[in-house]
Order: C-alpha cells, then sequence, then structure tokens
C-alpha cells in the first residue's frame, strides 16, 4: 500500500514539473514571439511642429510598418513632465525609449540611470551612459549649403536667420548658413536673432517681419514650430525663406526656396533596426552629409537655376570627401577663410 501510495505521489510531481517547464517553456516562446516596443516622448512642441518631433515620428512609422515593432508617442507639453514621461515608459518595459531634443537631455540621463537595463535613444544631446545612443548631427553641413543657395539667390546682397533657442544644434545651423554665405560673398549681410523659444510661431513673425523690412530677401530659419510663424512672413511679404530639418517647400511652394535637411528619420530607424538584430548599443552616431545625415532639399530645383545646382553638389561632394570642412562653432568661423565659389 506504502509503495503505491509513494508511486502516486511520485507520477504527480512528475507530472507537475512538467507542467510548470512546459508552462516556462512556452512563456518563453511566447517572449521571444512579443513584437519590440519603440517609444517617443517629445520636447514642448509636441507632433504636428513640422520638424524635429515629427521627424523623429517619421522614423518611427517606417520601423513600425518595414520592421513590425510596437510604436508608442508620448507628448510633452512642459519640462517637468519629461522624466516622468519617461519613467512610465521604462516601467511599462518599452524595449527602447527615445527623448527628443536638447532640452530632454538631463531628464533622459536621469531616466537612464534609474532604468539600467532599459535602452535609451536621445536626439540631439549627448549622454555618457552605457545604455543611451546619442544621435547627433553635423547642422553645420547642411547650413553651410543653404547659405551658398541664399548667397546665390539674394538680390538685395541682404539675408536672415532666425533661431529658435540658442543650442549647440541651433548655433551649429547658424555658423554653417553665415560660412555658407561668406563663402560666396563675404560683403552679404546676415541678420541674426533669436526667439527663445521652439513652440511659438507668432514669434517666429515677430522677429521675421524685422529682417524682411531692413531688406533681407531669404532668411533660413533654425526654430522648429516657430520657424512656421517665419514661413507665414515670407508668405505674407512675398519673400523667400529657407526651411529646417524636412523638405518644407509643401508649406508654402512659392515662398520655401530651399530647406536644410536634417535626416533624424533615418537615424532613428537604424537605431530600430539595430535594436530588431540584436545590435543596439549606447554611444554617440554623429551624421553628417558622408553619412547621410545632412543635405538640401530636392525642392530646390523648383526655384534655383541649374547653375546654382552644380555649385551646391559640387561642394557638397567636397564636404563629403572630407576636402572641405565647414566651420561648427563661432571660434572657427572667425578664422573662417572666404572660398569664393
Amino acid at each position: 500500500m506504502k509503495k503505491r501510495m509513494f508511486g502516486i505521489v511520485l507520477v504527480t510531481m512528475l507530472c507537475l514539473c512538467s507542467g510548470l517547464l512546459f508552462s516556462a517553456g512556452q512563456k518563453q516562446v511566447q517572449d521571444a514571439d512579443r513584437p519590440l516596443t519603440v517609444a517617443m516622448v517629445t520636447n514642448q512642441s509636441g507632433l504636428g511642429d513640422q520638424s524635429l518631433n515629427d521627424n523623429t515620428h517619421a522614423g518611427l512609422l517606417k520601423a513600425e510598418k518595414e520592421l513590425g515593432v510596437v510604436k508608442k508617442v508620448v507628448e510633452s507639453r512642459e519640462q517637468s513632465q519629461y522624466v516622468p514621461n519617461l519613467s512610465a515608459l521604462a516601467d511599462e518595459k518599452c524595449d527602447l525609449v527615445i527623448g527628443v531634443g536638447f532640452m530632454i537631455k538631463d531628464a533622459v540621463a536621469e531616466a537612464a540611470e534609474l532604468y539600467p537595463n532599459v535602452n535609451f535613444a536621445l536626439v540631439d544631446g549627448e549622454v555618457d551612459l552605457p545604455n543611451v545612443a546619442c544621435l547627433l548631427f553635423k547642422e553645420e553641413q547642411g547650413a553651410f549649403l543653404v547659405g551658398v543657395i541664399a548667397a546665390k539667390m539674394t538680390k538685395t546682397n541682404i539675408v536672415g536667420f532666425v533661431g529658435g533657442m540658442s543650442s549647440p544644434s541651433t548655433n551649429k545651423f547658424e555658423v554653417g548658413y553665415r560660412a555658407g554665405v561668406r563663402a560666396v560673398d563675404p560683403d552679404i549681410k546676415v541678420l541674426i536673432s533669436y526667439t527663445g523659444t521652439f513652440a511659438d510661431p507668432a514669434k517666429g513673425q515677430e522677429q521675421a517681419i524685422p529682417q524682411y523690412a531692413q531688406g533681407a530677401d531669404i532668411i533660413f530659419h533654425a526654430a522648429g514650430m516657430t520657424g512656421l510663424g517665419v514661413i507665414n512672413a515670407a508668405k505674407s511679404l512675398d519673400k523667400y525663406v529657407i526651411g529646417i530639418d524636412i523638405d518644407q517647400n509643401y508649406l508654402a511652394p512659392d515662398h520655401v526656396i530651399t530647406s536644410a535637411i536634417k535626416r533624424v528619420d533615418a537615424a532613428v530607424y537604424s537605431e530600430v533596426k539595430k535594436l530588431v538584430d540584436g545590435t543596439f548599443t549606447g554611444g554617440f552616431q554623429v551624421y553628417g552629409i558622408k553619412e547621410g545625415g545632412m543635405d538640401y532639399a530636392d525642392s530646390t530645383s523648383k526655384h534655383c537655376p541649374p547653375e546654382v545646382i552644380a555649385v551646391v553638389e559640387s561642394v557638397k561632394a567636397r564636404i563629403a570627401s572630407g576636402e572641405f570642412t565647414p566651420p561648427a562653432t563661432y571660434e572657427e568661423l572667425a578664422a573662417f577663410s572666404t572660398l569664393r565659389l
């Protein structure tokens, strides 16, 4: 009787263990089959800025379609929301959390330290942590190209620049643009103003109108959503404007003469693909013309004659080959000698 009871208990235990092993194995298969989740936390401009946030989102949309990841977007309306938004996504076990813009840098650093096992990416900022991939751009290269275009196309020998907040990336746009203008003609005057915000189109318009009144016939904006106000000013005054990040010609086809293209979408897609392939790592990823990260808009040929396009293409090739390096800082700009393109 005792032997029989022992046999029954033994069989029961074996069945239970087998069941547990089957469940664990089934869970492992389910986890392996679970689609990866990639989330982005916007800066204060949010989606619809026709600039950095929308560009990042475009990269996620492509990854969702082509790589099968699950996409999440959390919009931040003030800086105090950055850390809670990043932390909430980390708590949800997102496989990659992307912070957009230099203003979110400190929040990404804080969240990445709190969640060392979560992958993060940061657009336009530097955080030196092993679980953070920093997507950086040589903005001065794309800005140099549109500076050449502005100098070749101006009729008044006065052009303008309207920035959002003063930041490393915005300053590089300014410096590269001024250098591009100078390379064509050092006597062309460049008017400079900053709005102090990336999220207020009205302030962009307020800064642009006086520049046009002073004789500028082309203004390059590097101001995110604020730059939409610069475009509105160009439309209302029948002037030219240079867009940012994406080809913004569609916003004002008769007035956006070109755009400085910043391929945040491609950089984001590349990082998501690394995640899917199992090769994602932290560190700095720098994108310039050579890497396909900076360019000028395809729509430029609508307003610029072939001889101008030929000059820009030549300069672009020289930058890509390393033959020429545009200045990226105010100090480098001060020492920059004219190329006479």
